[in-house]
């Protein structure tokens, strides 16, 4: 087919004329000399004129001068084809390498028959590749396709005509949706994927370390334009399910400080329950070995397949390892009850303390306060604002935190006494003389300037105030009230003696600390302190700073400071954290207490049968510094009682082992002692969970939502198993879009037969002319 594409001007860039054949675009181009049409005329001109000025004899016979006249012709044609440079251009496509990612789900779940004429979901999958064989090995012969069958793992599959060689049966334990994109992702990395194919049902189920969550694996993919095309098989809920109740994880803290909140939480998916009342169980083992039903509640089902989230809170009266477990009573018709029960370990720890901080002002020095206890695995903190403008984020609650019991240590800020309500500030100092601990820091709004004076805490607290010192929210700063800095921070010699003031055990380097640490941008000023009352620091012109006293059962401190945050901005932080620290167990009375310097952490306390526990052990000071200098002792305990050996190697600051050793279903114990320069500095214990369950299995409804989910967010799309030939065709169009033009040019006039033919018209005409006598 020829085409035409004419230039804008008469005397423009050129005039192309195209021919397509078989795929192959030929385009004939002119290339003026000098780029002009016009110089090209000239020269053409030039040439008539001289065969004007220079006419042929007049004395040849019609026939020779027509000779003559056609070489001449002939000759300037020649010429101007010449001074045109015309150019032959060959425009092809050529192919480029891609490949394709074709991922086929081999897990247990998909081996339930819930596909149309009872077939498997496996089996749809056969059936869907083998129909479509010739079209796959098509896309063969253009693309490298990288096959692969998946479970927890990916594993490369090899081809037969185009066609996967799958295994006889799915019988893989998990489905590790994003990990085996993320396996996948590394597999092919430099290589141009033009799409991943994944036919699954859908529904993640992994443990750790291969619960990798699939959806920024997803998100890669479509940074790296690689879509992902999902094919789905099974229904979302199987028929092989019938009713049931299923227990979906169990969140609970890894430890817990003895009569502090539990809180334990579930998911409970109920499937054929609707408009039905379940009841849900919490056990708790009270002593080692003997589970007790603590709390029950009842959830109502509203629909035929709900996920409901059920909380329960507990509070632990013993230490040690203790046993958790929510368990739902079978219900009638209910087709699998495996799946009824979920348990694990929490560490109930002794001595742990408790810190209510209330603030009233966003201010520095309490986030640097609340950092350095939270390095201290055995203070928790709750921090409580209550705003002077708006009352909306006051906890509902806060009478029964401030009432004896429920908390060990009370921190109050730059907090004013009129947010306080009813009865509140009684039950505070009702809980410190009961024997809870009190500290009130320095501010504009604490102390007398705050409105403590006419409030209970005036008898608590070991300074004097008076109502004359109030300083109504907003007014000017009173200096008769405030000290304005710089402020240095001077013990007394009871003070450096003193456990809340110890920062070095030699005396002379706590002497030396002190005199090093930075001054205070300023602090409250007190009208006196009262009988009883030890001052532990003063400022440099001798005013209290930091005072202690008994009251009733408790400890109360009354510190003028509140900038303690600018050590740590000079290089004192280890210096801050113990001060904070000691602070506070001294006010816990529990400033005897040896913390345990060794820890372990677990990746999980349950796992199925068979899997790797993944552990990670340490050890560091009471400040949380950690200690690296150890050797370790590691040991497994299964529950047939055999002492299995675990090495563990250094990451970092700490260590991290595994064990794989977990073919006996029951209750592990991991036993860890560390050791430093030959003497035992620590040993430490944790109990694991090894249960008998099919992660695929007790739930193994399909998940289409996911998969959609997942095609979408990587630019691609979910079909369903008769829409793959659609998909196979989207990926060729993708692939010839992909193919790049090449040019080949060939010029036409600076050939040796134009050469020859322009010399040979001229010579033919010599000729002529001197055999003709014309020269």
């Amino acid at each position: 087919m020829w085409g035409h594409e004419q230039g804008s001007t008469l005397f423009g860039n050129g005039h192309r004329t195209a021919l397509l054949i078989i795929g192959v675009e030929l385009t004939l181009t002119f290339y003026p000399i000098a780029e002009s049409y016009f110089l090209v005329a000239g020269l053409i001109l030039t040439l008539l004129l001289l065969w004007r000025l220079f006419p042929l004899s007049q004395q040849l016979s019609g026939g020779r001068r027509r000779i003559l006249l056609a070489l001449r012709v002939a000759t300037i044609i020649v010429v101007l084809f010449v001074l045109l440079r015309p150019t032959l251009v060959y425009l092809t496509r050529t192919k480029q390498a891609a490949s394709v990612v074709l991922l086929i789900d081999q897990s247990q779940s998909m081996s339930v028959p819930d596909e149309v004429g009872g077939k498997t979901r496996f089996d749809a999958v056969v059936e869907t590749l083998q129909k479509n064989a010739a079209v796959l090995q098509k896309l063969a012969e253009d693309v490298q396709i990288h096959s692969y069958a998946f479970d927890g793992q990916l594993h490369a599959l090899p081809l037969e005509k185009g066609l996967p060689k799958l295994p006889d049966a799915p019988r893989g334990n998990q489905t590790a949706i994003g990990a085996v994109l993320e396996d996948v992702i590394r597999e092919v990395a430099g290589q141009r994927v033009i799409g991943v194919i994944m036919m699954s049902d859908g529904a993640q189920r992994a443990i750790y370390p291969r619960d990798t969550p699939p959806q920024p694996a997803a998100q890669r993919l479509r940074s790296l334009d690689q879509p992902l095309y999902t094919i789905r098989f099974g229904r979302a809920r199987a028929g092989a399910e019938g009713r049931d109740i299923v227990l979906e994880d169990l969140f609970a803290p890894d430890r817990v400080f003895v009569k502090n909140e539990l809180n334990i939480g579930t998911y409970l998916r109920a499937i054929g329950y609707a408009n039905r009342t379940i009841e849900v169980q919490l056990f708790f083992e009270t002593e080692p070995g003997k589970p007790e039903m603590v709390e029950k509640q009842r959830v109502t089902v509203e629909t035929s397949d709900e996920r409901i989230p059920v909380r329960f809170r507990y509070i632990p009266e013993a230490t040690g390892e203790r046993k958790v477990s929510i368990v739902v009573p079978p219900q009638p018709g209910e087709a699998l009850i495996t799946n009824n029960e979920q348990s694990t370990l929490v560490k109930v720890l002794a001595g742990g303390i408790k810190v209510l901080y209330v603030e009233g002002a966003l201010r520095v020095e309490q986030r640097f306060l609340r950092k350095a206890l939270d390095a201290s695995p055995d203070i928790h903190v709750d921090y409580v604002r209550l705003d002077l403008r708006s009352r909306e984020g006051r906890p509902a609650d806060m009478d029964r935190r401030l009432q004896p019991g429920g908390y060990d240590v009370y921190f109050l800020g730059d907090v004013d006494a009129t947010l306080f309500e009813g009865q509140e500030l009684a039950s505070l100092a009702d809980a410190v003389s009961k024997g809870a601990g009190l500290l009130m820091l320095g501010g504009l709004q604490s102390f007398g300037a705050g409105g403590y004076a006419e409030t209970p805490l005036a008898e608590v607290l070991p300074i004097r105030m008076n109502r004359f010192e109030r300083q109504q929210p907003n007014e000017p700063v009173r200096e008769d009230l405030h000290i304005t800095g710089p402020v240095r921070m001077v013990p007394t010699p009871v003070g450096l003696k003193h456990f809340v003031m110890t920062l070095s055990p030699s005396p002379a380097e706590n002497q030396r600390l002190w005199e090093s640490i930075p001054p205070l941008d300023g602090a409250n000023r007190w009208a006196g302190i009262k009988p009883g009352a030890i001052v532990l620091a003063e400022d440099d012109r001798g005013g209290p700073l930091l005072v202690a006293q008994f009251y009733g059962q408790g400890r109360v401190v009354a510190f003028a400071g509140d900038s303690t945050w600018r050590w740590c901005l000079h290089g004192f932080e280890t210096a801050h954290k113990r001060f904070w620290r000691q602070l506070t167990l001294w006010l816990a009375k529990k400033e005897d207490t040896q913390q345990n310097p060794v820890w372990i952490h677990l990746a999980q306390r349950q796992i199925p049968l068979g899997e790797r526990l993944f552990f990670e052990v340490g050890a560091g000071d009471p400040l949380g510094e950690a200690i690296t200098d150890v050797t370790w002792q590691v040991e497994i305990v299964s529950p047939s009682g055999k002492r299995h050996p675990v090495a563990v190697r250094q990451q970092g600051k700490n260590w991290q082992g595994e064990f794989a050793e977990t073919a006996e279903p029951g209750d592990y114990q991991l036993e860890v002692q560390a050791s430093q320069n030959g003497q035992v500095l620590g040993q430490d214990k944790a109990r694991f969970l090894v249960v008998k369950r099919d992660v695929e299995m007790d739930q193994p409804a399909s998940d289409p939502g996911l998969l959609a989910a997942l095609a979408s967010a990587s630019g691609g799309r979910s079909c369903a198993p008769e829409e793959f030939p659609e998909v196979l065709a989207e990926l060729r169009q993708r692939l010839k879009e992909m193919e790049v033009p090449v040019a080949t040019r060939v010029t036409l006039w600076d050939r040796w037969p134009v050469l020859l033919i322009f010399v040979g018209l001229t010579s033919l005409e010599w000729f002529l002319r001197k055999r003709w006598g014309l020269v």
